[in-house]
């Protein structure tokens, strides 16, 4: 973790960056305030003049992140209408926010139980949101006999695995660019769902 020097404004949003790479490295209980305040070379006391609390900056980086990741997945959906071309753009859509957004994707798998109410509801609702609208388009082709599969619930769960598989092994600047590496995980979700095109 790099220290931002001095002469960097800190703002919220620089808070939040702070927060949110501490939490991915270190988790949410193993951080302090006083660690992210160290990264951004203020007092602890500073940060509460553009964050109310630790939870705040939880629920506000996971809240970020479900946004894009949605508006992401709705922008790629844009004008699509055959079904195996929506499974293809879903599926390179979550993939590539995955490998774009690593520190906040690692925030958001895994510190949901260190979330309080009402945010934890949030945070859930709209993760079930997304996933809702990748298991309508495998539902949708499987009843237009275009996809072919047991259980597209499974199925559905299966692809939006995939982002965290890539994330394990991608690197910026290896082989791959981040969008060759979504649309090559695309082709084996309809694979997945048995697509017969």
């Amino acid at each position: 973790m790099s220290r931002v020097t001095r002469s960097t404004p800190v703002s919220s949003q620089t808070v939040q960056h702070a927060a949110r790479d501490l939490f991915a490295a270190q988790g949410y209980r193993g951080t302090s305030m006083k660690d992210i305040a160290h990264v951004l070379g203020v007092s602890a006391p500073n940060l509460y003049n553009h964050v109310p609390s630790k939870q705040d900056l939880l629920f506000s980086i996971m809240d970020v992140a479900m946004d894009r990741a949605l508006d992401a997945l709705a922008a790629a959906l844009t004008g699509v209408t055959d079904v195996a071309a929506q499974l293809h753009a879903a599926a390179a859509a979550t993939v590539l926010d995955f490998l774009e957004n690593p520190a906040e994707v690692t925030v958001c798998n895994t510190e949901i139980r260190s979330l309080v109410e009402p945010y934890r509801t949030t945070i859930i609702g709209k993760r079930d949101a997304y996933g809702a609208r990748i298991r309508g388009i495998v539902e949708r082709g499987c009843a237009e006999g275009r996809f072919h599969v047991a259980d597209p619930r499974t199925a559905s769960y299966l692809i939006l695995e995939m982002g965290n598989s890539a994330k394990a092994w991608f690197r910026p600047a290896g082989t791959y660019t981040a969008r060759q590496v979504a649309d090559q995980y695309a082709d084996y979700a309809l694979r997945i769902v048995g697509n017969t095109d």
